[in-house]
């Protein structure tokens, strides 16, 4: 128990969540493991709740457009035609 609180908050700084799978890569001296690094997480619910304009937890048109560009997509994603 006391080897997981250190692997967890001190290897690892408690940035990085470890998946569960088998390695990405194994040599004799080393095995890759894959992570999750928590601290480059989009909070999407602030950026849903920026563009929300009118707060209605809808996003219309023009909010949707707003959003897209913001996380990094065009609107054709979004609209047809």
């Amino acid at each position: 128990e006391s080897r997981e609180v250190i692997y967890v908050y001190l290897l690892f700084c408690g940035r990085y969540k470890l998946r569960i799978g088998p390695p990405e890569h194994r040599t004799a001296t080393s095995v890759v493991l894959r992570a999750q690094d928590l601290a480059e997480q989009v909070d999407y619910g602030v950026i849903f709740d920026k563009a929300d304009d009118n707060g209605n937890g809808k996003l219309d048109r023009k909010e949707l457009k707003a959003i897209a560009s913001s996380i990094g997509f065009g609107p054709d994603l979004f609209f047809k035609g």
